[in-house]
Parts: C-alpha cells; sequence; structure tokens
C-alpha cells in the first residue's frame, strides 16, 4: 500500500476503495471505514523509520568514500592477514558500485582509486560527492569545502 501511493494518482481513499470492493467478496468480515483505515495507515507510518530521499539525474553524481571497516587480505602463501582500506564509489542514479581495497586512504592512492573508478564506470559524472574524506577535502566546511588541488575534483567543491 505504501509503495502504491507513491505512484501518480494514487490516494489513500482509492486505495480504500479497492479494499472495500476486494472486502466485500469475504462476506461475513465487514471492511474499516475509510477514517478506521487512514487511523490504520498512519500508525503504521509512524513505525516506519526517518528517510532523507533523494533524487539523482543519471550521470550526474557518484558519492565516494572509504568504509568504515578495515578488510584483510590474506597471502595465500604465508597465510599473513593485512589491513586494507576499502574504497567505494556509488553512481547516485543507479547505485552501480565500484569498490577496490587500498594500503591506506592517502593522496596517492585516493587519487588512484579516483583514476581507476573513472575508467570503472567509462566516463566522468558531472560531480563527485566526497564524504569529508581526509585525502579529498583539505578544509572542512558545510558550504564551501576546501577539495585538496591534487585530487582529480581539484581547487574548490561546487554544488
Amino acid at each position: 500500500m505504501h509503495r502504491e501511493l507513491s505512484k501518480p494518482c494514487v490516494t489513500l481513499q482509492t486505495l480504500w476503495l479497492e479494499y472495500r470492493e476486494a472486502s466485500a467478496a469475504q462476506a461475513p468480515l465487514k471492511p474499516y471505514e475509510y477514517s478506521r483505515f487512514c487511523d490504520l495507515y498512519a500508525g503504521w507510518k509512524k513505525k516506519l523509520g526517518v528517510v532523507m530521499r533523494q533524487v539523482h539525474r543519471a550521470g550526474e553524481k557518484v558519492i565516494i568514500d572509504y568504509s568504515g571497516r578495515k578488510p584483510h587480505l590474506v597471502d595465500r602463501t604465508t597465510g599473513e592477514a593485512t589491513e586494507v582500506e576499502l574504497f567505494v564509489a556509488v553512481l547516485g542514479a543507479s547505485n552501480y558500485t565500484y569498490a577496490e581495497a587500498t594500503r591506506s586512504q592517502k593522496l596517492a592512492d585516493f587519487v588512484g582509486s579516483t583514476v581507476r573508478m573513472f575508467e570503472y564506470f567509462g566516463g566522468v559524472p558531472e560531480v563527485l560527492v566526497p564524504d569529508q574524506l581526509r585525502s579529498a577535502v583539505s578544509g572542512p566546511d558545510r558550504y564551501e569545502p576546501d577539495i585538496n588541488p591534487t585530487h582529480p575534483m581539484g581547487g574548490r567543491a561546487r554544488r
């Protein structure tokens, strides 16, 4: 029902009318009245977690970050485990994802990962959105962060 309401021209009243018709086929049961139907839906909806919906145009942006957890690479011959960083990039509209392990989050690794990400995606989006990465953002600021000039984003971030 919740997904149906996101479709154009679908209202709680149209869903209630469909529910009432379907309930009529089940003779002994009496369907809820419209006000009760709405109250039950509102009560269910309150239990949903808060979600921030964002609309992304195709090719517009890629969100880049390192995962919080550090995986390990294991050497097949020695069995030695080496802790690595996990670079992750996601295209906003499609959720198409690129990920790779790097030795660190230092600038050289970060720039290399970003270049390989562009190669993997086969193009460059309009906007790169780093999540306050230390290797990408040299001067954090809510409105005008300073972007490391060595990074492919260059100079200043644009909104």
